[in-house]
């Protein structure tokens, strides 16, 4: 999946690129800190979704609309911070398909991306929701569903997203602040959960965090999973059998 995000502040292109990653791990987020950048981006990679935050100076955020609506029909959601009425009416009419106020949770930035693409009809390319290899470990994003050595293993809704966030950035070191946002948002103070959770995890898939064969940590930084490249499972493979 493609995203171009326009706008200057990095603070909100963090937050936005994290929310996205939410649902499609996969993502390639392409940057731009102007308008203009930002429609050259637009025309030249086609991406499956727009994100507009109007804190650019070269056009106004109705010129931005007006200037992407005459070559593109990408979905295109406004990300502004506290914008009136008026702005977010006229964002709407002229071209914009969705408007959210920030701040906002990053579940939230991320459900009106899924509704907008389930609503127009769109699947995002290179979308990764389907099963996942690495070595004896297998990962079904569509069923929540782990299985180690053909063994199933009982994970929590943010186990399993924690540990499917390490395996598709595989040997890249995922910050402890990046983790903390993906998985609770702005909102909670997360600051030794992550560790919390990461042990948990290790104990379900029996890694030893001083020889670990999955989840490696770098102190003072993050995690990094460091099993096997993973491979993509073809939705109509079969699932792992359970031993007996």
């Amino acid at each position: 999946m493609k995203v171009v995000y326009i706008g200057v502040d990095e603070r909100t292109s963090e937050i936005a690129t994290l929310a996205v990653h939410l649902r499609w791990p996969d993502v390639t987020p392409l940057i731009a800190t102007s308008a203009e950048e930002g429609m050259e981006l637009i025309e030249r990679e086609l991406p499956d979704v727009v994100l507009l935050h109007p804190d650019f100076e070269d056009l106004t955020l109705r010129q931005a609309i007006q200037e992407i609506r005459q070559f593109s029909n990408v979905p295109m959601l406004v990300l502004g911070k506290g914008g009136d009425e008026m702005e977010v009416v006229s964002s709407l009419e002229l071209g914009a398909d969705d408007y959210v106020r920030l701040p906002c949770d990053l579940t939230e930035i991320m459900v009106r991306i899924w509704v907008l693409l389930r609503r127009m009809g769109i699947k995002p390319t290179n979308d990764s929701e389907g099963p996942i290899s690495s070595g004896s470990l297998f990962i079904n994003p569509a069923t929540y569903e782990v299985f180690l050595e053909e063994q199933r293993k009982t994970l929590t809704s943010t186990e399993f997203r924690l540990l499917h966030l390490l395996v598709k950035n595989r040997g890249t070191v995922v910050a402890h602040q990046t983790l903390e946002r993906a998985l609770w948002g702005e909102h909670v103070d997360s600051g030794r959960l992550v560790k919390k959770y990461v042990q948990r995890l290790r104990r379900k898939l029996e890694d030893n965090a001083r020889e670990p064969s999955w989840i490696a940590s770098v102190h003072g930084v993050g995690y990094r999973f460091i099993g096997p490249a993973p491979s993509q499972e073809s939705a109509r493979g079969t699932y792992p059998r359970q031993r007996k």
